[in-house]
């Protein structure tokens, strides 16, 4: 019998973390696989990620959403150790990139069966990612969130979050050199994903392709405060309805520079504070994981990675 280690991003006494911990060994045993478990958050996700590394399972399963992914991801960059994803957050976005079905059963089967690949991610200052960074709105916003959450629950603290941001009117002044060209402006957010999003009216959240080499670069125009308030909501859930409020280009590497030494930079929806300029580059096909999706051999898909 196979066996994978699976992180999952949780409390380990609680009553939801032993329930969910048994439903999902029972899961991997129905598809012959033996699960070693760990519930961990913070500090320790990284920290477990490399003790299964060392006990040598060429299979680690990251549990939670995308910010324990990424943190997950981040360990296995560069290795023989094949990442496996389990949504179990709030939007997913790498999960849905890779075709991962949302059910938990679902997604072990994959998880099981699926087939491995080598996607791309990409670095800000030598910092992993899978999705996407952010520097303006989005950080702060994601910062304040995490302050009113506890006090009143996820949705209540969005909408908090996002009018205390926009009361500010913040804009940032930056300077982004890439393809040998410098682009100055001022905006509410700057954002750059691994490989580029489908760059359509209210569908800025999905990917084409995984392993494309290349990062997405995207400079927000909006300046009403209106338009910026309706844009911080949905930049929380990142569906940005207007995609003709960007200006996007594509270049494997960027560097972005601010007149402040340190700015709040997230990282697929973690936020870190980092020293400038920013150097971002793309990591091709730097990390191995388990897709839901058909190779073209095999099926009909359109997805590409």
């Amino acid at each position: 019998m196979r066996s994978v280690g699976v992180i999952i991003n949780g409390t380990a006494g609680s009553r939801e973390g032993r329930q969910l911990t048994d439903r999902i060994y029972a899961a991997f045993e129905k598809h012959a696989c033996r699960a070693q478990i760990a519930l961990a958050s913070g500090k320790a996700l990284r920290e477990t990620a490399r003790s299964m590394r060392a006990e040598g399972f060429d299979v680690i399963v990251a549990g939670g959403g995308d910010g324990t992914v990424s943190t997950i991801a981040s360990e296995l960059v560069g290795r023989n150790v094949t990442l496996g994803v389990l949504p179990l957050g709030t939007l997913n976005h790498f999960a849905r990139d890779l075709r991962i079905p949302f059910d938990i059963d679902e997604a072990i089967e994959v998880i099981c069966s699926g087939e491995v690949k080598m996607v791309d991610t990409a670095s800000v200052n030598n910092r992993v990612f899978i999705n996407n960074s952010s520097l303006g709105i989005y950080p702060d916003q994601a910062r304040l969130r995490q302050v009113w959450r506890a006090r009143i629950g996820r949705w209540p603290a969005m909408v908090v979050a996002s009018v205390i941001v926009l009361a500010r009117f913040p804009f940032i002044r930056v300077v982004a050199e890439f393809n040998g060209q410098l682009i100055s402006r001022r905006c509410p957010m700057l954002m750059v994903s691994n490989n580029e999003y489908r760059f359509e009216p209210r569908n800025l959240t999905e990917r084409e392709r995984l392993d494309g080499g290349v990062l997405g670069i995207y400079l927000l125009n909006e300046e009403r405060r209106a338009g910026l308030l309706r844009i911080a909501l949905h930049s929380l859930v990142f569906k940005l309805e207007e995609a003709t409020s960007f200006e996007s280009y594509k270049s494997p590497e960027a560097v972005v520079h601010t007149h402040r030494k340190h700015v709040r930079v997230a990282l697929d929806g973690e936020v870190f504070r980092l020293s400038t300029p920013l150097r971002y580059r793309s990591l091709p096909a730097s990390l191995r994981v388990i897709t839901g999706v058909r190779s073209r051999e095999s099926g009909d898909s359109e997805f590409e990675i």
